[in-house]
């Protein structure tokens, strides 16, 4: 399968050879302002992979972004073991704060982590010669034409899994659609990871034999991580009368793993109110209703958790202008100091899982600003209904299982988060009643992983060929 405009690959790839050449003073300037720097020369393919390819078969490399997408590849990789015993994989992610993530979970399993290369192409082929995959997928929205053309002629099996397409990338595609679906058709395989999504591959005009439904990696990752660490309760797990259950019922079995966080965050007994994933423009709204939440609950402790970790400086001293101390995660957690402040800023990636775990109140950030929301089923994996923002382009496969749960709580700036806030906060049935029901609503979503691994089977039996 390849491009039926040569033409405008051409100039892609010209412009990109181009881009690679002139424009890594530009990349290396944007590393440095957000605190980076190791993947400067990997991403340019100056300083390819150290570690040799992973042995056996078939080689499987699997791409995403950032965190998200690495954590969403945990239940991704652990079908595939099941399905393909004998694999190899490498695993690459595109930032820094991906690459530790990675490095954290999928060296021990054996898989090459690397970065992935900018589309540029020396960097394009170095990485191919020296990783030699038989099958890449790549996960969510990640389109490189230099690499899936390069790919795909060296007999690379493609597949996009946990497909995504937001309304406005949809608009932007619709505008190019013969060059989209030149694109899209790269890969055999697409999985749309929500109904949303999966239209919108439709409406661009990819045949429905490429494009299957599976459901979205993402929820998967979640209720396995809440299932290692603290069983669902019985009238949860079981789905009987779904959304009825409380809270309550299942402390016994969390309260084990969440006694850890609470001595480190020095609790006794004060509520929680966590504002996580925050970007910039977030966190004065979060502040000013935090003032407001403090006239009837004085005792309220704020964690601050900066969606980019590097941000905390910054946080911590916008913290400081509006008058109150703080103290940073890390220096709590390695017990280098015992919370005395009533905010925390967290600069560490991920432990926001289990701040969840004791949080009362938790606002997702990344929705108060246009920025698209980030993952608001988070705190729903553990009993805590979620309060957003109207941004959430990327999420509403989401936000629509939330409220059609009747747990989703929708703010639009301060005011409306205190307001949110206090509600939930002074009544804890009620907060424990949509807790409940947020869990519920995420179980009959389970088992996309399964699907998504036999896909790539099917692929490599043949049965995706195109």
């Amino acid at each position: 399968m390849k491009f039926s405009n040569h033409f405008l690959y051409l100039i892609y790839y010209i412009s990109t050879l181009k881009a690679g050449l002139v424009g890594w003073p530009y990349f290396w300037w944007h590393l440095k302002q957000r605190g980076q720097g190791e993947s400067f020369l990997p991403r340019l393919g100056l300083c390819l992979p150290s570690e040799a390819p992973p042995e056996g078969s078939p080689r499987i490399w699997l791409h995403g972004v950032s965190v998200g997408e690495i954590l969403s590849a945990l239940p991704l990789v652990e079908e595939l073991r099941k399905q393909l015993p004998g694999a190899g994989f490498i695993v690459s992610t595109g930032t820094e704060t991906g690459q530790a993530l990675a490095r954290r979970h999928f060296s021990p399993l054996g898989a090459c982590v690397c970065y992935f290369p900018l589309d540029v192409p020396w960097a394009v082929q170095g990485y191919l010669n020296r990783l030699r995959p038989e099958v890449f997928i790549a996960l969510e929205s990640e389109l490189w034409p230099n690499f899936l053309v390069s790919a795909r002629r060296r007999g690379v099996r493609l597949a996009l899994l946990n497909a995504r397409l937001s309304d406005k990338s949809f608009r932007r595609y619709s505008r190019l659609r013969r060059l989209a679906l030149d694109l899209f058709n790269l890969f055999e395989i697409i999985a749309a990871g929500s109904p949303q999504d999966y239209e919108r591959l439709r409406r661009l005009g990819l045949p429905p034999d490429k494009v299957r439904l599976t459901g979205n990696l993402k929820i998967d990752r979640l209720l396995a991580q809440r299932s290692r660490a603290a069983p669902l309760p019985s009238s949860v797990a079981s789905g009987a009368e779904a959304g009825r259950g409380s809270k309550s019922q299942a402390e016994p079995s969390q309260e084990p793993l969440s006694a850890r966080w609470r001595e480190v965050l020095n609790l006794r007994g004060e509520p929680v109110f966590l504002a996580a994933s925050t970007h910039a423009g977030e966190e004065e709204a979060v502040l000013a209703a935090y003032r407001q939440l403090l006239a009837p609950c004085p005792s309220l402790l704020l964690i601050l958790a900066p969606r980019h970790p590097e941000r905390a400086g910054e946080v911590g001293r916008l913290v400081a202008r509006e008058g109150w101390g703080f103290q940073l995660w890390r220096r709590l957690k390695e017990g280098q100091e015992t919370r005395t402040q009533p905010v925390v800023v967290v600069d560490t990636i991920g432990d926001l899982m289990g701040l969840y775990r004791v949080a009362d109140v938790a606002f997702v950030g990344g929705s108060l600003v246009p920025h698209g929301g980030q993952n608001i089923l988070e705190p729903a994996a553990w009993g805590v209904a979620p309060l957003y923002g109207p941004h959430l382009s990327n999420f509403l496969w989401a936000r629509d299982i939330l409220e059609a749960a009747g747990a989703g709580l929708l703010v639009r700036d301060a005011d409306t988060l205190a307001a949110a806030a206090r509600n939930l906060l002074e009544h804890p049935e009620l907060r424990q009643e949509l807790g409940s029901r947020a869990l519920t609503s995420l179980l009959p979503h389970q088992g996309a992983a399964a699907r998504q691994a036999e896909l790539v089977v099917q692929l490599l039996s043949g049965a995706g060929k195109s």
